[in-house]
């Protein structure tokens, strides 16, 4: 019966060996005093056959190692992990405690798995990553650039501010100094955010600025912005929505079309009136070969201001309270209509902060102008 008993147990551990000698990991069984009692048939061919030596020897080196999982395992009862440099290569190495039937440990099994490539591309996924991000950061900061100082143009001084939802957004403002009498001002969304929607804005910028004496027309500057639009054949998923006015200081007119900006700016006049600039029209898209927009005009005097704001700031969104929404902005600014425009867009601001607890979804752009 002991012999019976004896083959088979000689016949399950060829089994067990065949197994492990089929594996691609390497595998190995260090005792109590730290010297090798088994390797399999991988780690042989790659290290040599070191059954019998002390364990660190298997790993190319003539001293213990600094991090000793073998030796560990064994007086922690418990599996350990590390990486492992061997012939230049990473291993994760994990270590795990053997019992005998007394439930006494008396050895451990060590599997080493090549993770190199796994590594290499860690490393180089890393290094892209990071130049992603200092690419962004310049990008960022090119973007911010485009957008119009604080100052006075001509007689029309503007304020402004941008806050992006991510590193790169797709709101757009701007002030065209057409000629001496024409100022042409804008706001714009680009649906979506990040690279695409920031490229848009320069798109939108760049083709404004390169319109010409037609600028002074509304109308005209957005049915131009409509057909090149058209000419990049973008993804149907992406659109723009853009309001463009003009004030000319001659006849202190101020002219305006919209596409499809579902934000209207507020007009706050001097003589106590705000008021949305209600006008509708089609946004940027692809959907029609053509379209027209309508034209409306105004007249402004000294002191009047118009808050140019996006969606970003409408659609705020808070959980107990919904959308921040377009009439609460009007109501800001009725509140606060003597305020200059620096400070009333900064109360602005702060109301939809407030709201969302910090909490920004969306690009919010908020531009202010007044006629001086």
């Amino acid at each position: 019966m002991t012999e019976k008993f004896n083959k088979k147990r000689i016949k399950q551990q060829e089994i067990y060996q065949d197994i492990l000698s089929g594996m691609e990991d390497w595998v190995r069984v260090v005792d109590l005093s730290n010297r090798v009692i088994y390797m399999n048939d991988p780690m042989k061919k790659a290290v040599g056959n070191n059954i019998g030596f002390e364990c660190y020897l298997s790993l190319g080196r003539n001293s213990p190692c600094s991090n000793c999982i073998s030796s560990r395992t064994l007086i922690e009862d418990r599996p350990l992990v590390k990486e492992e440099v061997v012939n230049q290569r990473i291993y994760s190495v994990i270590s795990s405690p053997i019992k005998n039937k007394n439930n006494r440990i008396y050895c451990s099994v060590e599997v080493f798995r090549d993770i190199t490539e796994a590594r290499s591309l860690e490393t180089l996924t890393f290094e892209q990553n990071r130049k992603m991000k200092h690419d962004l950061n310049i990008a960022k900061q090119l973007q911010h650039k485009i957008l119009p100082e604080n100052k006075v143009y001509n007689t029309l001084k503007i304020e402004s501010i941008y806050v992006p939802s991510e590193i790169l957004g797709g709101d757009v403002f701007d002030v065209i100094e057409i000629d001496d009498e024409n100022i042409g001002m804008y706001i714009a969304d680009v649906s979506g955010h990040g690279v695409t929607s920031s490229m848009m804005t320069m798109f939108i910028r760049q083709t404004l600025k390169n319109i010409g004496n037609d600028a002074i027309h509304p109308e005209v500057t957005l049915k131009q912005l409509y057909h090149r639009y058209r000419e990049l054949n973008i993804d149907d998923q992406y659109y723009i929505t853009i309001f463009y006015g003009v004030y000319n200081k001659t006849n202190n007119l101020f002219s305006y079309s919209n596409a499809g900006h579902n934000c209207l700016p507020i007009l706050i006049g001097l003589d106590g009136q705000v008021v949305e600039l209600e006008l509708s029209g089609y946004p940027i898209f692809t959907l029609f070969d053509d379209v027209e927009y309508d034209k409306q005009s105004i007249s402004l005097s000294k002191g009047d201001k118009i808050v140019f704001y996006t969606d970003g700031i409408g659609e705020a969104f808070s959980l107990e309270e919904g959308f921040f929404a377009s009439d609460r902005v009007l109501q800001i600014c009725k509140e606060h209509k003597k305020k200059d425009i620096q400070q009333l867009i900064k109360i602005i601001m702060q109301h939809v902060t407030n709201f969302t607890r910090g909490n920004v979804k969306d690009d919010m752009a908020i531009m202010a102008g007044e006629i001086l």
